[in-house]
């Protein structure tokens, strides 16, 4: 079946069918439901543990005493990129972007032990990755799209550093 419609795609178009072309029937039916749990259920479960191993069951790397705030968006289609180490917490309403437009592949982000992400804060991974250092402040409201060093504040729009810890 989805041999035919790369076909019938290939005769009609001229070029090879886009990457959810190839996808499995599994995968058609699985990605929706992750995608609608992510972005609608687990941000908001009221329990900061509960809704850490929700995130844990959908694949993300997060390690031990970590805080996730309400209404955070990690980044649905790049579980497998976000990794999260021990001892960090982030802020009500943080944003994770593993994506953009014409950026090609999709590039992790990191966040090292002992790391602190204020309310609201944007972190965009850009075509490198970003990694947040060990024990480093990220502002309310920063956008972040590009490495923090370790023991440092940043803050703005895009985020530059005010301070070493």
């Amino acid at each position: 079946m989805m041999r035919l419609l790369r076909f019938i795609y290939r005769k009609i178009n001229k070029n090879e069918p886009p990457y959810y072309y190839y996808y499995s029937v599994w995968r058609i039916i699985v990605k929706p439901i992750r995608k609608y749990f992510n972005v609608v259920v687990i941000p908001n479960i009221p329990f900061a543990n509960l809704r850490i191993f929700m995130y844990r069951c959908c694949g993300y790397k997060i390690g031990k005493n970590v805080f996730i705030g309400m209404k955070c968006y990690l980044d649905d289609m790049c579980y497998d990129k976000i990794t999260i180490e021990d001892n960090v917490g982030i802020s009500y309403g943080v944003y994770f972007a593993c994506h953009g437009q014409r950026q090609g592949e999709h590039t992790p982000i990191t966040i090292k032990k002992g790391a602190h992400i204020g309310m609201r804060a944007t972190l965009i991974s850009g075509k490198k990755g970003i990694v947040i250092g060990e024990n480093s402040m990220v502002g309310a409201g920063a956008l972040v799209n590009k490495d923090v060093p370790e023991n440092s504040v940043v803050v703005g729009v895009p985020a530059k550093i005010i301070s070493k810890v």
